[in-house]
């Protein structure tokens, strides 16, 4: 072996300083970096938003198929209250929205500089909620790409190694991602028998139940013609809050579907055009001012 020499040693480090320069080069651009942040933001407040409006939506079930049976349907079944909308259909929808939110959360992590244990935690937790999610395959070793990936992160912020990882679940999530916004689409779509033909169903049948009943109530029965005024209230202003809701999600699920096929794009510099996730940006931020409005809550 050579004795190192003071010549080869400088030049020995003058590599390694190299490659270090190298490998911090070969990152995300900050515009790359702006455009993932705005897409994984955009998409987690979406899929939480649309969390909630599938839990409120089936309460808005419950509450009318109550009054149904208050009013004397005869169809009406106390048993099946959540009937159209139940707990294992609203489960199924929040467990495919959470994995989407995990998605974004993810993304936003990798383009940051959490911590390494923060880090793995968000790709365990997407990994693992996109399994559960029905109709989404995700193999093992795409799984365990993921995951490698991210690992490979590790504490240091070395952007050629984040920017690897990015496109590595950008890539890989592709597909079962499109395949969840798609079923979002089509649930808030009023031509497609999904979540949102069920609402529509029993929103009528408590109004053509209270119209029925209308003509028979006693003139000085005061009690009962107010629940029947309310029950025809009730489902006119659900159906008319419902369909404005279901309109703008439906709307931003083919923007955010849009994006997703233009992310891959996204991170390859000579074809950066970010026009489908400003886009997609916008009309989550008003999607959400009009949301808390509807459905009388403070924005988030």
């Amino acid at each position: 072996m050579r004795p190192l020499t003071f010549g080869s040693l400088c030049k020995q480090i003058s590599l390694c300083l190299g490659l270090i320069v190298f490998m911090s080069g070969c990152g995300l651009t900050i515009q790359q970096k702006a455009a993932l942040d705005q897409f994984a933001t955009a998409t987690h407040d979406l899929s939480v938003a649309a969390q909630t409006e599938f839990q409120k939506s089936r309460q808005d079930v419950i509450e009318m198929n109550r009054l149904r049976l208050e009013l004397g349907d005869p169809t009406a079944d106390v048993a099946k209250l959540d009937s159209l909308l139940t707990l294992d259909r609203t489960r199924d929808r929040i467990v495919a929205l959470q994995a989407l939110a995990d998605y974004g959360g993810l993304l936003n992590k990798l383009v940051g500089t959490v911590p390494e244990g923060e880090l793995l935690e968000a790709s365990n937790t997407f990994v693992g909620n996109l399994k559960q999610v029905k109709g989404v395959t995700l193999t093992d070793q795409e799984a365990e790409g993921i995951g490698r990936a991210v690992a490979a992160v590790g504490g240091l912020y070395v952007e050629y190694k984040r920017a690897t990882a990015v496109r590595q679940v950008v890539e890989t999530a592709h597909t079962p991602v499109l395949t969840m916004i798609d079923l979002l689409k089509k649930d808030f779509d009023p031509n497609s028998d999904f979540w949102n033909a069920g609402y529509r169903h029993t929103a009528l049948d408590l109004r053509g139940h209270a119209a029925s009943i209308a003509g028979s109530v006693p003139v000085n029965d005061l009690a009962s013609k107010q629940s029947v005024q309310r029950a025809k209230t009730l489902a006119e202003e659900n159906m008319i809050r419902f369909t404005a809701i279901s309109m703008q999600i439906a709307a931003l699920a083919t923007t955010l579907s849009d994006a997703q096929k233009n992310l891959r794009l996204v991170l390859n510099p000579s074809e950066l055009n970010v026009q489908s996730i400003d886009q997609l940006t916008t009309q989550v931020r008003e999607f959400k001012a009009i949301y808390s409005l509807l459905r009388n809550e403070s924005p988030r």
